[in-house]
């Protein structure tokens, strides 16, 4: 049973559930996933948090774990790359499996070989180096947008939030396009809400696009046939190759 640490933000949350869904080779509803989904957006902002000293939402964060433990859950993880500022704190609490989505985006960043790579995220991932600090320990290079571009990207964040798809869409082709420009192989879609927003960018250019909500996806799809011995998991790694 996958636990979804969720509601950060409800969009982004069932985003992540589509892709498990559609990534899944299943054939029939038996063959899928089952999951357990704590999707509850009243867990305090995280931004505000980190960046302004607001409201801890780690208790929520706990609270949410918990319940999920509770219900029977076998791994969590939680679509939502900001809240990983509090990932190690959780698996220390926890008692069961954890998959971060950090884990999942510097594997492929490894795997394909890539040295120099953009960073698309709020601001406040950003700025406590959730990503960077980890890529440059891989010897890699990590380009964030300037302070008018980051502003941008956060502006279209929130409007994706608020449903204001085509518009957040825009913003946000423009800040990718501008770090290709500057350089980096690939960009890393380090929101939960950015591939939400270059989803058709993504289908169009897929070499160029790091998708953390895709790669967390995959890795579920992993930790979970990887108990199965059945026809699927064979089908599964060979798609993976």
């Amino acid at each position: 049973m996958l636990g979804i640490l969720g509601g950060m933000g409800p969009l982004a949350t069932v985003d992540f559930m589509q892709k498990v869904i559609a990534l899944s080779q299943a054939t029939s509803d038996q063959e899928h996933i089952p999951m357990l989904v704590h999707n509850v957006p009243q867990i305090p902002d995280r931004s505000a948090c980190i960046l302004q000293g607001g409201e801890d939402p780690f208790p929520s964060l706990l609270q949410g774990l918990k319940r999920l433990e509770s219900a029977g859950a076998q791994c969590a993880v939680i679509p939502c790359n900001t809240a990983h500022y509090w990932f190690d704190a959780l698996q220390e609490q926890a008692s069961i499996q954890m998959i971060s989505i950090v884990d999942t985006v510097c594997s492929e960043l490894a795997l394909r070989g890539i040295q120099k790579v953009g960073l698309m995220a709020t601001n406040a991932t950003v700025a406590a180096g959730i990503y960077k600090k980890r890529i440059r320990k891989m010897g890699g290079h990590c380009l964030v947008p300037d302070d008018l571009a980051q502003q941008q990207v956060m502006t279209a964040i929130y409007d994706i939030k608020a449903g204001r798809l085509e518009q957040g869409a825009q913003g946000m082709e423009a800040v990718f396009n501008a770090l290709i420009d500057q350089g980096a192989e690939a960009v890393i879609l380090g929101c939960t809400e950015i591939p939400i927003g270059l989803a058709n960018l993504a289908k169009q250019r897929p070499e160029l696009c790091v998708d953390a909500t895709e790669l967390l996806a995959r890795a579920c799809i992993d930790w979970y046939y990887s108990g199965h011995d059945n026809h699927y998991q064979g089908d599964y790694q060979k798609q993976a190759a």
